[in-house]
């Protein structure tokens, strides 16, 4: 999703910008797991990896295609350093 990354890349350089875009698109998109995916790389990005492990744990969830669910376990296990729960 294009929007995804868009606030993707605003939260990088202003986290609360980027924060309200993602609150946002959840708003319009709640089911897709790919806004879930983006916010989570956000904040590992910025170092928020408690939270970009919540989701992306949304994210596997809602995911339906399991190569995706692979790439959002990767990044669970990234951030939870090697743990996934």
């Amino acid at each position: 999703m294009e929007g995804a990354e868009a606030a993707k890349i605003s939260m990088l350089s202003d986290r609360s910008a980027g924060g309200k875009k993602f609150e946002l698109l959840l708003q319009q998109h709640q089911g897709d797991g790919m806004v879930f995916f983006k916010r989570g790389e956000a904040y590992e990005a910025i170092g928020e990896d408690a939270r970009a492990a919540d989701d992306f744990r949304h994210a596997m969830a809602l995911f339906p295609m399991p190569y995706w669910k692979r790439l959002a376990k990767e990044a669970l296990q990234r951030v939870s350093h090697g743990s996934t729960g």
